[in-house]
């Protein structure tokens, strides 16, 4: 066989060799070498941790408004003290800009890691070839500025999880470091930064990394690659590269008889083939032989000669011996990276980025009629039976691109980036593209934690953690004006038994119940908007629950939302002085349309959180049209699906780390069972070694009304069937999923629940 010999690294960059063609077309040819005169610097690649390699400067690439993953993650936690983790808090607080080329700077606790850093890569699907040379650049140059710094330890950046290949990212580093050295000339002193490592913790990674270097400065003198992989701590081998390091191994098994795979008959030839020899091959070796039969044993007969051909073509492979014991990851969803999506609006339809623990996805544009758009977001809102069953598998095949449609499983949490207008969109329907005649599978958000993230052009507050004393909760339910027709009894008992449950598990309760003019519940105050103002400024609550109705006000300067009293809308704006921002705000509140000069219904048909079955309730505010200009806000038309939103995006200005809220009314008991699995989850879910997520808390709340979607009232009028058979996908919760919940002191919790 005439096959060129295909190397370890090659395996996984898509060697093209007789028996693979190439996928794709050859990169473009690199532009012309920077000048070759200079000071050099010493580029070597060391297999390990990056936060275990001592050096002066630690680095890491960072996407805009992307929170630590990989080896940025392994670096924030080494400079980190305590449970907050600096990068990570910093990229939620909008302090870290990563445009591309931008370094940021963080102190560090000592260590290996001495100071540490990251350099911008903007927005993610954005970073390509030629905007990686300039990243590189500047990074080299900032880093031979700072004068202290001689060694400088970092990661191949943009290849780990982003848009490059290996190969892509090892040319964007030689040509940027060497086009930032060539300026200083011969004549300028030499910098002190000499040594720069390149660290990657997977081996055959470190390996592909290490060949790629080598051949794209070989032209360079200005870098000099290190002739050897350096090992150092924290080294691992992952499955991808187990398997390729199993098939090298494999391939001895193969042989001389492999080596005569390509002539020989095929696997079941004649019974009358020798014992020893089934290819027709020279005999192997019987232990090698017994040990290659029970690998192709599960194969199909056709293509065991096939799979011999290209073990002995993986016989040329150079090999690394390696002492290793590999074993099976024991990750579920909930410890993979996250899938990060960004969905944006713009002009000719929606821009799609996807980022993965494997790869970054580039932009995408998908064109969207926004009439189509417009109807499929109202009828997803407060869906029929029907429309929650069907549209579904419309909104994945309609606005997601097809090569993102394969992200849209359950092996990670799904975290959806989106601005003002996509917000809007009912996300939570998600669901895998559906076969002709294929089984249905549940949806997404109920198959693993989704959440959401606005982008917006402020910076949150800085908020405290939680103390370590006993966490305090603010019910407050029914606090709208019976006289105008804001009575809700379904919310009123939501917020009683939400109190009841939350001091089951021991939290401090305080709570509020029904407008000042209303129905006294016996041995609680009021809802006085006052009164809530002063517990939420003085009180220090963690957690906020909201029952009632919400609304957009336009009597001020622009729009602003907020919740509904007796005595006017209480929004962020009023919080703005708060110091210690609620951990969690969960607001089970509807939209009303009546503070904004459009005329509502009359006592008795109010709408909102617990509308769908309790006592009182009748065609709800929700269906109404909302004052003049509402609609106008969002490209959807529909003013209850930008509430959520609007909502969120006010609370989480504040501060406040979590936002959940209900897109649409909410039968009575069906509000309630949300927030007593939700609760119950986030105090009691966790393991004994790790805290509750928040996400995991909302997917197991979420689960529980699919689940029970079909029961309920058999006398329910079809628009209530609806309600119920959506409910769970209302729920919209703003904030990192994977955040952990930190629960009181075991002193603190009740023995069960």
């Amino acid at each position: 066989m005439g096959t060129p010999a295909a190397r370890i690294a090659d395996l996984l960059e898509g060697a093209t060799t007789a028996s693979n063609p190439p996928a794709r077309p050859p990169p473009p040819t690199p532009e012309e070498s920077p000048r070759t005169d200079g000071p050099t610097v010493n580029i070597i690649v060391i297999w390990g941790d990056l936060a275990e390699v001592a050096a002066d400067l630690h680095v890491t690439g960072h996407y805009q408004s992307v929170v630590p993953a990989a080896a940025e993650l392994a670096l924030d936690r080494a400079i980190s003290v305590g449970p907050r983790q600096l990068i990570t808090e910093h990229t939620k607080l909008g302090w870290v800009d990563a445009q591309l080329g931008e370094v940021t700077y963080f102190p560090c606790k000592g260590g290996a890691v001495r100071s540490a850093a990251v350099v911008g890569m903007g927005p993610m699907g954005t970073l390509t070839e030629r905007r990686a040379v300039q990243m590189y650049a500047s990074l080299l140059g900032e880093a031979v500025a700072l004068g202290h710094v001689a060694t400088m330890a970092t990661v191949l950046i943009g290849a780990g999880t982003g848009n490059l290949s290996v190969n892509q990212a090892t040319r964007a580093l030689v040509r940027g470091f060497a086009g930032a050295l060539a300026p200083l000339g011969p004549q300028t002193p030499p910098p002190r930064l000499t040594e720069v490592y390149v660290v990657e913790v997977d081996r055959l990674r470190a390996e592909q990394l290490h060949l790629a270097l080598a051949k794209a400065a070989a032209k360079l003198p200005q870098l000099r690659i290190g002739p050897e992989l350096r090992e150092e701590s924290g080294g691992r081998l992952f499955a991808p590269s187990a398997a390729v390091y199993a098939l090298a191994a494999l391939t001895r098994l193969a042989g001389p008889a492999g080596a005569g795979a390509g002539v020989a008959a095929p696997e079941g030839a004649p019974e009358g083939a020798p014992e020893g020899a089934p290819d027709g091959g020279p005999d192997p070796p019987p232990a090698e032989e017994e040990a290659l039969r029970t690998v192709l044993a599960g194969f199909d007969p056709n293509i065991r000669g096939k799979i011999r051909e290209q073990l002995a073509l993986l016989a040329e492979v150079q090999r690394t011996d390696l002492s290793l014991t590999v074993g099976r990851s024991v990750e579920g969803p909930e410890g993979s990276v996250p899938v990060r999506m960004s969905v944006q609006s713009g002009v000719g339809g929606l821009r799609w980025a996807a980022l993965t623990g494997r790869a970054t996805v580039p932009e995408r544009l998908v064109p969207v009629e926004m009439g189509l758009l417009r109807e499929l977001v109202d009828r997803l809102t407060e869906p029929s039976v029907e429309d929650a069953r069907e549209l579904p598998d419309l909104l994945s095949r309609f606005v997601v691109p097809p090569d993102f449609q394969r992200l849209l499983t359950d092996d990670a949490t799904v975290l959806l980036e989106l601005d003002r207008d996509t917000a809007s969109v009912p996300w939570e329907f998600l669901a895998e593209i559906q076969q002709a005649g294929g089984e249905r599978r549940d949806p997404l958000a109920i198959r693993t934690q989704l959440s959401r993230q606005l982008r917006t052009p402020y910076s949150r507050v800085m908020s405290e953690g939680l103390s370590d004393g006993p966490l305090r909760a603010l019910v407050i339910g029914d606090p709208g004006d019976p006289e105008k027709g804001f009575q809700l009894p379904g919310a009123r008992a939501e917020a009683l038994a939400v109190a009841t449950r939350l001091k089951d598990l021991g939290v401090k309760v305080t709570l509020f119940v029904g407008a000042a003019n209303s129905v006294r519940q016996p041995g609680v105050d009021p809802a006085r908007r006052l009164d809530v103002l002063r517990v939420l400024l003085c009180g220090g609550n963690h957690i906020v629950h909201y029952c009632g109705h919400s609304d957009f006000d336009f009597s001020g300067t622009g729009r602003r939302s907020g919740w509904v009293f007796a005595d006017g809308l209480l929004t962020a704006q009023e919080l703005a002085l708060l110091e210690r921002p609620p951990l969690i705000v969960v607001a089970n509140a509807c939209y009303t349309a009546r503070l904004g000069g459009s005329t509502g219904p009359g006592p008795g048909t109010g709408a909102g959180a617990g509308t769908g079955t309790g006592p009182g309730t009748g065609t709800g505010a929700g269906s109404q049209a909302g004052p003049p200009g509402v609609a106008d806000q969002t490209p959807w038309g529909n003013p209850q699906a930008a509430l959520v939103p609007s909502l969120a995006d006010e609370f989480l200005r504040m501060g406040v780390g979590h936002y959940i809220g209900a897109a649409w009314r909410i039968p009575d008991e069906q509000g309630v069972t949300f927030a007593q699995q939700f609760y119950t989850h986030l105090f009691t879910g966790g393991s004994s070694e790790a805290a509750s997520t928040v996400g995991s808390a909302v997917r197991t709340a979420r689960r529980k009304l699919y689940e029970q979607r079909a029961g309920g009232q058999q006398d329910a009028d079809a628009a209530s069937n609806g309600q119920r058979w959506s409910a769970w996908a209302a729920y919209q919760h703003y904030g990192d999923a994977a955040d952990p919940f930190v629960r009181p002191d075991a002193s603190d919790r009740p023995g069960g629940s």
